[in-house]
């Protein structure tokens, strides 16, 4: 306890727990392995560290995460000029399609709801109130449920036909409390979990798909940096390599 009480303010009860119970009195700890050993070492060569194929290890090393560049017009304040084309480098993203089997392989698709159905409310006096609550209990979900169904099955599979619905989010992310350090994330979230699920901070209903990169903008009076999403709308979204394609390949 004297450790915890000097020091840091930061360290809290728990962690300290957490230390003694997951880290000093697990089966394979040994003390000696601790010798000259240095925190900030330990993080340098961390950040050094290489992949197998020798690249340098980022976030963005496993999971199949991808770097393309993205193409996309911008308009000239002139008369009767065509929007100008940049190519955009620095796009990380991962295969949609992959991300949807991984889900589904996961411990939380046994809360996915794979067939649409209607909430219907009857009060004392016996009347009845449509209930709309989940994207899955609306009329779009049945309608295109029931025209799935209707659609040919695939050579040779008799597996359940059924819907996965992909729900997208992005706003900028603020890295930290001081500073101007942040990221632009594009989230996914499948509408097939009920919403009540998706809000809990720890259920991992949240799926990053990209990280949109910052663009240089200038300009006679100013040079800033913004973000690619501010650029970007439904054409360009159509576009983007994890949306269009199972496997993405850099525009040529």
């Amino acid at each position: 306890m004297n450790w915890f009480h000097t020091g840091s303010t930061r360290k809290s009860e728990a962690e300290v727990t957490r230390l003694a119970t997951e880290v000093i009195l697990a089966p394979n700890f040994q003390s000696k392995d601790l010798l000259g050993f240095n925190a900030h070492r330990e993080n340098k060569q961390l950040d050094n560290a290489t992949t197998t194929a020798g690249e340098p290890q980022t976030p963005f090393s496993t999971d199949d995460w991808q770097e393309v560049s993205v193409r996309i017009e911008v308009p000239i304040a002139l008369k009767n000029h065509i929007p100008q084309a940049f190519h955009v480098p620095g796009l990380h993203h991962r295969s949609i399609v992959r991300v949807i089997k991984a889900t589904w392989k996961s411990a939380i698709s046994s809360q996915f709801h794979l067939t649409p159905f209607r909430k219907i409310h009857v009060d004392p006096m016996g009347n009845e109130t449509r209930i709309y609550d989940e994207v899955y209990t609306s009329d779009a979900w049945e309608a295109a449920h029931d025209e799935l169904q209707k659609q040919p099955s695939e050579p040779g599979c008799k597996l359940e036909k059924v819907i996965a619905g992909l729900m997208f989010w992005s706003d900028s992310t603020h890295l930290a409390q001081f500073g101007t350090a942040s990221v632009w994330p594009l989230y996914m979230h499948f509408a097939n979990l009920s919403k009540y699920t998706r809000a809990e901070p720890n259920s991992g209903a949240c799926h990053h798909v990209a990280y949109i990169p910052t663009v240089s903008v200038c300009s006679s009076r100013s040079h800033k940096s913004i973000s690619l999403a501010s650029f970007l709308d439904s054409r360009h979204l159509s576009r983007l390599p994890l949306l269009s394609s199972y496997k993405a390949q850099p525009p040529s």
